[in-house]
């Protein structure tokens, strides 16, 4: 049997669970900071003031433009 399956996601259980789970960020922000050392340029930071917590890693501009598609490919690589 095949079908389309729909999900529907409860956005405060979501919120809750997942954007202010801090084990959950912990494992991501050591993925991305494990990552980031290709590069002493990149930054990460960690954000759990707003209505979900979250890792940003940052790149000058230059430093992608050399690198062209380093960022996606970090992010392609980051496994929860």
């Amino acid at each position: 049997m095949s079908g389309k399956v729909k999900v529907v996601l409860n956005r405060a259980n979501v919120s809750r669970q997942l954007l202010h789970n801090t084990q959950l960020l912990d494992d991501v922000q050591a993925q991305v900071e494990g990552m980031a050392q290709v590069h002493p340029a990149i930054k990460v930071y960690r954000n759990e003031d707003g209505d979900r917590g979250n890792v940003v890693a940052t790149i000058p501009m230059a430093v992608e433009d050399a690198h062209r598609g380093l960022m996606a490919d970090m992010l392609a690589k980051v496994r929860v």
